[in-house]
């Protein structure tokens, strides 16, 4: 799935520092730690150096990362071929979020921008979830619609800031 990264484990290995890296997010405080072990049970754990991309705009995507340790780079490409920074996330973000959805190809680059651990949620994963566990399955994509629905109110903010250009 990924170069240049270790494969660590099982999420539930990890339920600590998953529940340590989510306190960060408001979003998760409505999740009980049983149904955070729940998911652990369908989640991977990676390490990534420096300098890895961890999410490739415009390549296909099947699953999200929750950052569980360092910090990530989210960079988009304009129409000439210049990357812009969106933004740098820590340790309880979740990325990937709307190819996981809609299948569509990756809408921003992710780099880590330092060593980073990780949580990997796959498409089929999160089916298995939706059979298993319907109400954690409902819970967790309710908190995904918060999370794009958050950041689409962001990028409305700087589309229309009065420093921004005129979209027509």
């Amino acid at each position: 799935m990924y170069l240049d990264v270790d494969y660590l484990g099982s999420a539930e290995a990890f339920v600590d520092e998953v529940l340590t890296a989510i306190n960060k997010e408001v979003l998760f405080d409505e999740f009980y730690r049983y149904e955070i072990e729940e998911l652990c049970q369908f989640m991977h754990c990676f390490g990534a150096p420096t300098g890895t991309v961890l999410l490739q705009e415009g390549e296909a995507g099947d699953h999200l990362i929750l950052l569980l340790s360092g910090r990530v780079i989210v960079r988009k490409t304009d129409l000439a071929g210049k990357a812009h920074s969106l933004a740098m996330v820590g340790e309880g973000s979740i990325l990937g979020e709307m190819s996981l959805i809609d299948g569509q190809p990756r809408f921003a680059t992710c780099i880590a921008a330092e060593a980073t651990r990780f949580a990997v949620l796959s498409k089929s994963d999160l089916n298995e979830i939706l059979a298993l566990h319907p109400r954690l399955a409902n819970k967790f994509l309710t908190m995904l619609l918060q999370i794009m629905v958050e950041r689409l109110r962001d990028l409305g903010t700087k589309v229309v800031s009065p420093s921004s250009r005129p979209l027509v």
